[in-house]
């Protein structure tokens, strides 16, 4: 198995859910803890987190070793395609990345599917009814180019260069079953509590 490098974005501003998705309790504990031991399960070799500074995660204390904290810079309007392309830039391999507001995604299910494309240094993006996820999804160094070139037209939707990852060949497209869609399911906003 190749190096791989694993990233929970918890640095989101929450603004439907009007408080911090990182700090909602899920089950006994704050969700970015919950979502940090599901990235854990999988046994990267790094095990790093993307917030912003000001939310403190980095002082409370954590069951789990986190070996990077990546801090959104001051101001940065790049939201979580800037989050991923500052860790992705750091890394020398495959980078998993976990969105904070997925609790249900299932570590197994989820190493079991990008890892084939990690053997053939590919990125790994999952389909769904909702249209591509890329935040639960496996991105490639290759595909840096893809997020300078968006970064610096200010286009920041990353289902968008995540179709075009897929389209170069730089990433596998999986078909989520609908049994498993609701791996993906968000928490954005109090109703969905």
């Amino acid at each position: 198995m190749p190096p791989l490098a694993a990233v929970l974005l918890a640095g989101g501003q929450s603004t439907r859910m009007g408080r911090d998705k990182a700090m909602l309790d899920w089950q006994g504990r704050p969700l970015w803890q919950h979502q940090l031991s599901t990235l854990a399960a999988l046994c990267p070799t790094r095990l790093l987190v993307a917030c912003r500074e000001e939310q403190g995660l980095h002082q409370q204390p954590c069951a789990q070793v986190v070996d990077g904290w990546y801090f959104d810079p001051p101001g940065d309007p790049h939201g979580p395609m800037g989050a991923i392309h500052r860790v992705l830039r750091a890394s020398a391999g495959p980078l998993l990345v976990l969105a904070v507001d997925m609790p249900q995604m299932e570590p197994t299910w989820l190493l079991d599917q990008t890892m084939p494309s990690a053997m053939k240094s590919k990125g790994c993006f999952f389909q769904t009814g909702h249209g591509i996820e890329p935040l639960s999804a496996l991105y490639h160094p290759a595909m840096l180019p893809y997020f300078d070139q968006h970064l610096a037209k200010g286009r920041l939707a990353l289902r968008e260069l995540a179709a075009e990852c897929v389209s170069a060949g730089l990433a596998d497209l999986i078909m989520a079953s609908e049994a498993e869609e609701s791996l993906f399911r968000n928490i954005n906003s109090p109703k969905d509590l």
